[in-house]
């Protein structure tokens, strides 16, 4: 006989969002703009630094100038998975959190197309 939980799925983790937006967005990379978005964090720095120093994941970053609706203009800055190894890494933690949620996991299907659009290893910012 099988058993089925009538337990609600919690709702996903803001690391496991986080991880999911680097992965979807590829090189092109998030900042704090499309983190608030798409996301509504309000902290995206602090979830970047999260999974760099808890979860060790390797997330380049670089700045970028941003004119905002009042005319003037603010530094942000844009951050990406430095290679598969760490996109790998991102997706292995974020099926990590939906295993501890009771939710279904990344296809392999999924982290594959993930995978196949960053770069087998980082590659050295162009000169400017």
């Amino acid at each position: 006989q099988i058993q089925h939980s009538t337990a609600p799925i919690r709702s996903a983790t803001k690391l496991e969002l986080v991880a999911v937006h680097l992965l979807e967005n590829g090189t092109n990379g998030t900042s704090a703009l499309s983190g608030l978005a798409g996301l509504h964090d309000m902290n995206f720095r602090n979830s970047i630094s999260d999974l760099r120093n808890k979860h060790g994941i390797h997330i380049p970053d670089e700045g970028f100038d941003h004119q905002h609706s009042g005319g003037e203009t603010t530094r942000m800055k844009r951050y990406w998975l430095a290679d598969r190894n760490q996109a790998r890494k991102a997706a292995e933690l974020v099926n990590l959190k939906r295993k501890e949620r009771g939710a279904e996991p990344l296809s392999r299907e999924q982290i594959a197309r993930y995978l196949a659009a960053i770069p087998a290893s980082e590659q050295p910012k162009p000169a400017a």
